[in-house]
Parts: C-alpha cells; structure tokens; sequence
C-alpha cells in the first residue's frame, strides 16, 4: 500500500480521505504543518501553497486541501474565503445571507493539490451543487459549519445529516480524492 502524507488539521477531511484512497490501496497519513493560508485568487492556488508549503516542512509525498463554498446569489461569494467569512459571520450573519436572497443554489468546490518533489504540483477538484436552507441543522453535531446549512441536489438533508459513506458517495471533496486516485494508480 502506498503512502501519502495529508497536511491539515482537520479530523473530517482525513477521516473522508482515508476512507476513500484507502479503497483504491493509498493509505494517508495526517501530518500537522504549521502554514500561512495567503489571500490568493482562488482555491487552486491555495491549495498548492498549502502543499509547497508541507513539502518543505516534511520532504515527502504530500497533498494538501482547500475547500470553498460558493453562494449564487453573491457572485459565488465566500468562495476560498469561507471559513474566514464563517468565522466573521457566525451563523447568524450567515443565515441573514442566505434569507434575503431569492437564488439560494450553491456548491462547494474542493482542490487536492499533491507534489512528490515540490516542484511539481498536480490538482484535482471536486464540485457538489445544491441549496442553501435557511436554518442550521444538527448545530451541535461535529461537522464542518457550511454542511450544516447545505442540502446537495438530490437529497432531503442537509450535508452534515448524511453518514459518511453517503456524504462519499458524492461530496466534492470525495470527487476530488477519486480523480486523485485514479492518476496516483499510473504515476506513483
């Protein structure tokens, strides 16, 4: 089985990932980096800030994440900026948002971005539309806050109401790590 460090800290992307690429024969291994998240254009160029960054603290096989959600209604706003927005915001000014729009379709874009030498980086991304609700379902359920006021297209709940293994099934970010995946088969 082949090894790929994970730079984040987040227990929810490495708990999806590792389900997902272990699957597919790539065991992850979470590593805690600590990076700078810059003011970028986009969460492609996050992403591979995020991974130059952990190459150089581990000299390793690494990839790293980033994640936006994009509202319809405001020019895909918060796009990259959403965990700074969320963190601003709350849910409070959040919903206040999502309520005085008429257009509440959104999506969440993911970029996992892997370098073997840090000089090469390869992207992959994932996208998953749907709306936003105007209430936070399952608040103290301990999910990433934008899931618990997301419904994908096709479903009756909210993100952070679907298990794991459904959440996988379409989330973005699994979409990523197949895609991920599949050029890790022909290229590691």
């Amino acid at each position: 089985m082949k090894t790929v460090f994970f730079s984040t800290a987040n227990k929810h992307k490495v708990l999806e990932l590792s389900k997902i690429l272990s699957k597919e024969g790539i065991k992850v291994r979470q590593i805690k980096v600590e990076m700078q998240e810059p003011d970028l254009s986009s969460i492609e160029e996050v992403a591979e800030i995020k991974a130059k960054q952990a190459f150089a603290a581990i000299r390793k096989p690494v990839i790293a994440e980033d994640t936006g959600v994009y509202f319809s209604a405001y020019r895909n706003f918060p796009g990259h900026l959403a965990k700074r927005v969320y963190l601003g915001l709350g849910f409070k000014g959040l919903l206040a948002l999502v309520k005085a729009a008429k257009n509440r379709k959104a999506f969440f874009k993911s970029v996992i971005c892997f370098t073997k030498d840090g000089k090469r980086f390869h992207p992959f991304s994932g996208k998953l539309g749907g709306v936003l609700l105007s209430r936070v379902v399952k608040l103290q359920k301990d999910r990433l806050p934008y899931e618990k006021i997301f419904r994908p297209k096709g479903f009756k709940q909210a993100l952070a109401e679907l298990s794991i293994e459904e959440k996988n099934r379409v989330s973005h970010r699994a979409i990523a790590a197949r895609k991920f995946a599949a050029w890790a088969k022909k290229n590691l």
